[in-house]
């Protein structure tokens, strides 16, 4: 065997008078492949002999190389909530010296299976997500090792920090508006309201809710969304402004009797809006319209949304001190296990795209 300290899988070949491959095989116990007991026991013996040891799978040790960056997992960068959240983020996180890197996933569970591979390999500060996960066992996992927060609706069996607002708020708070304006039938207008999306079925919960609590029917909020299926078709950039621009024109094709029409988010309220001025429908002489968020572009004259302020900017911030305190318990020897929980009230912004009812 010459200067070889270590017994291979050769020597032990040479020694059992099989191929190399053979033992590679049995030593490795590789499956669906067999080999006569004689073979075997051959095998076995002549490493036993030689003092064979199996080498022992070495534990990776992550990349240190991001060990200052903070990851944030978004669904898409087009829509203006999420634009004001990473802002936020980077802005806060430069104060600690941290930097940031933006993960877009489309809402795909494939698309967070390759991230969360990706965090597994490396040392992060931390990872903060915009919407609740798809894979929030993995997100559990990783919170083990670094700081994991959530922002938004908090889905149930995450066991990491998380900064959240109730949905089901927003939507209480918009309808008791549209009611005291007199408006009964309204037209909830969404992406697809499916159960992983809690923002969205919770703020139909408490549009639904407020009517239940006001004697009036829930059955006179209509809900309009495309397929799961035409969703997905639609271009990334602009999906929520195209759903808002087309399920409008869906509800007016319908002859809807709603005088008020609620768009899930800020960015279906624009679409909405440019639906019922393509056809020469009045806002809000002949249709009110609201939207949720309290984007930038809200606020601006020309535009001027009714919608639901959840303290966008505060989250990005709170959510970087989160990791902030947690990195520094752990720098420090103390347990970093701590979850921290922090919830914000929303507020409705009352402007000029609401009004009495027709």
């Amino acid at each position: 065997m010459g200067k070889r300290n270590k017994v291979t899988t050769r020597d032990i070949a040479e020694y059992a008078g099989v191929s190399q491959s053979t033992v590679s095989m049995i030593l490795s116990e590789k499956k669906n492949v067999s080999f006569g007991e004689e073979t075997v026991e051959k095998v076995k013996k002549a490493a036993k002999a030689l003092g064979y040891h199996k080498p022992s799978k070495k534990k990776r040790t992550p990349d240190r190389s991001l060990s200052k960056t903070v990851m944030i997992l978004c669904p898409t960068v087009s829509n203006g909530y999420y634009n004001a959240v990473i802002h936020s983020i980077v802005e806060k996180a430069q104060e600690y010296d941290y930097t940031t890197l933006t993960a877009v996933t489309f809402r795909s569970a494939e698309r967070e299976d390759a991230y969360f591979k990706i965090f597994a390999e490396n040392e992060l500060a931390g990872v903060i997500s915009l919407y609740p996960l798809t894979r929030y066992t993995e997100a559990n996992a990783l919170a083990k090792r670094i700081p994991v927060v959530s922002i938004g609706e908090k889905p149930e069996g995450i066991r990491f920090s998380s900064v959240e607002l109730d949905s089901q708020k927003p939507g209480w708070m918009m309808a008791e508006h549209l009611v005291k304006l007199g408006h009964r039938h309204i037209a909830f207008i969404s992406a697809p309201v499916v159960k992983k999306e809690i923002s969205r079925t919770r703020r139909l919960a408490g549009l639904q809710q407020y009517y239940r609590e006001a004697g009036l029917d829930p059955s006179l909020i209509k809900v309009f969304c495309p397929t799961q299926k035409a969703y997905e078709e639609y271009p990334h950039t602009g999906a929520e402004y195209r759903t808002g621009y087309e399920m409008a024109i869906r509800a007016l094709e319908a002859d809807t009797p709603a005088t008020a029409f609620v768009g899930n988010s800020d960015d279906i309220a624009f679409g909405i809006l440019a639906a019922l001025a393509d056809r020469g429908i009045r806002v809000p002489g002949d249709i009110s319209v609201a939207g949720f968020d309290n984007n930038r572009l809200s606020g601006m004259p020309q535009i001027a949304l009714t919608t639901v302020e959840h303290s966008s900017w505060q989250k990005g911030q709170n959510a970087v001190e989160m990791i902030h305190r947690k990195n520094t318990r752990r720098e420090a020897g103390a347990d970093s296990g701590l979850i921290i929980r922090m919830e914000y009230e929303p507020e409705l912004i009352v402007r000029g795209t609401t009004g009495p009812v027709r």
